[in-house]
């Protein structure tokens, strides 16, 4: 995964034959261009609205459309689109010259006009080309918006969405930094109006981009959506990108939302800087262990007191103000009052049967595995009796992933290695094949060559509670 930090397609897990569009504000323009440019060659960008003329030196080349195809175009009268393609007679030949072509209507003044929604599939059908990449909307140079009755102009054979904002957006007034700063309004409702002068905030920004008349406006079935942050050039933007990211993953999609049009990940990028993809927000669930017997301890451990409420209550509070998407808490032993206590926090919790018969550890963390679904691309695995273990560690292992460290990941102090340990998916399979004597760790063992380690400041991920001298050592009052 390290060459994720350089690779536009692999943020966005681009597969062959894709049409991609770009809607929303904040560099979508360059965004697309530069994408384009990684992805080429076979590589066709377009707009079904208008682009500047000044952006279009951004191509190495650009097909025209003639006058009365533009004219089409413009009046959104039916013609052979087939036979529109067919008049690009310079198309073939600047895809074998140069890779990438920017195919657009007339320019008049300092824009060109757009193409019909249907052009880009047929460009698409073109054995010559491997992808065609659509910016659908438009934003008049403002990093934020939402769109209008008549738009984004999307594609019907979109297969990748992109909503993009720029993080500039939250530097400034809503009515200054906005596109039809009404019209957010109204998709904010009670949360803001037009007349305030604050910016909007990281979880204003998610609910835009998740509203079904805002980023999600018109994608069709079947498509993926991954928002964009882009402009993350500093720590304070990128701070609040990563909290737009945890909101977006974190809410539910609504149930009337066509359920094939999820948001798979979050894409945050610098796109005019040497390091144009900064994080790679994936679904990490935190599957906390908690079935254990405590047989060491003499009593469940997990039910201790710890500062005002409990052991296992403190670690699913730590698990919970971290940058997972998801906590999954496994029960086992004295299910409902460990059911209760994880509830009460905010966990979901899963039992595991298979505790009985001993391999709690491993035991849980397969029955874990068989309940996530698809979306999830690791986990991070928790011992429930490290309540001493804080967010900000969590988040140092969960932001290692997301920066394209590796899907194996672990943190170390002073040379040792502890826990929590992130596990991604391509080592699942391995994990359900275990026997029950076995462990998580023997899978870190025998992948030594891809752990990543992450060194913290805290001895914490080397304690849990395992004998009373342990708890009345670390014991938080």
């Amino acid at each position: 995964m390290k060459s994720l930090m350089n690779s536009l397609p692999a943020a966005y897990d681009i597969q062959e034959n894709e049409l991609i569009a770009f809607v929303g504000g904040g560099g979508k323009t360059s965004l697309m261009f530069a994408l384009a440019q990684a992805l080429a060659p076979g590589v066709v960008a377009t707009t079904t609205t208008r682009i500047f003329a000044a952006q279009m030196k951004l191509a190495p080349a650009v097909c025209f459309l003639t006058a009365a195809e533009a004219q089409q175009v413009r009046q959104e009268v039916a013609f052979s689109v087939l036979a529109a393609v067919g008049e690009l007679a310079q198309l073939d030949q600047f895809l074998a010259r140069y890779g990438m072509v920017l195919v657009v209507g007339q320019v008049v003044g300092e824009k060109a006009f757009g193409v019909l929604p249907a052009l880009p599939g047929q460009l698409l059908a073109r054995p010559d080309v491997r992808h065609v990449l659509v910016e659908a909307d438009g934003s008049r140079m403002r990093p934020i918006k939402a769109p209008a009755a008549h738009e984004p102009v999307l594609p019907p054979q979109a297969t990748l969405v992109v909503p993009v904002v720029g993080m500039d957006a939250l530097e400034r007034p809503l009515h200054i930094a906005a596109h039809r700063p009404e019209l957010i309004a109204s998709i904010l409702s009670a949360q803001y109006t037009v007349a305030e002068t604050q910016p909007l905030t990281p979880e204003m920004v998610a609910a835009l981009l998740r509203h079904p008349q805002g980023g999600l406006k018109g994608v069709p079935a079947g498509a993926r959506v991954i928002p964009t942050l882009n402009k993350v050039e500093t720590p304070t933007r990128l701070a609040a990108a990563r909290q737009i990211a945890r909101v977006l993953l974190r809410t539910p999609q609504p149930p009337s939302q066509n359920p094939k049009s999820q948001i798979p990940h979050v894409v945050l990028t610098a796109v005019q800087t040497d390091q144009p993809i900064r994080e790679v927000w994936r679904r990490v669930t935190a599957v906390i262990l908690a079935a254990g017997q405590s047989t060491r301890m003499g009593v469940n451990k997990l039910l201790l007191s710890w500062g005002t409420g409990t052991v296992l209550g403190q670690t699913v509070q730590n698990a919970l103000a971290s940058d997972a998407s998801a906590v999954l808490l496994v029960t086992g032993h004295e299910v409902e009052a460990v059911t209760a206590v994880a509830q009460a926090a905010g966990a979901t919790t899963l039992y595991n049967p298979a505790v009985a018969q001993g391999g709690e550890m491993i035991t849980s963390l397969q029955a874990a595995l068989r309940q996530l679904p698809e979306t999830v691309t690791a986990v991070l695995v928790i011992l429930g009796d490290q309540p001493m273990v804080l967010p900000e560690t969590l988040n140092r292992l969960l932001h290692a992933y997301y920066q394209g460290a590796g899907d194996l990941i672990a943190p170390v102090y002073q040379g040792q290695r502890g826990n929590p340990v992130l596990i991604g998916r391509r080592y699942f399979a391995e994990l359900l094949a275990l026997p029950s004597t076995a462990a998580p760790r023997d899978v870190l063992r025998r992948h030594a060559h891809a752990l990543h380690l992450v060194e913290v400041e805290t001895p914490a991920i080397l304690q849990d509670l395992d004998r009373p001298e342990d708890y009345q050592r670390w014991q938080r009052p």
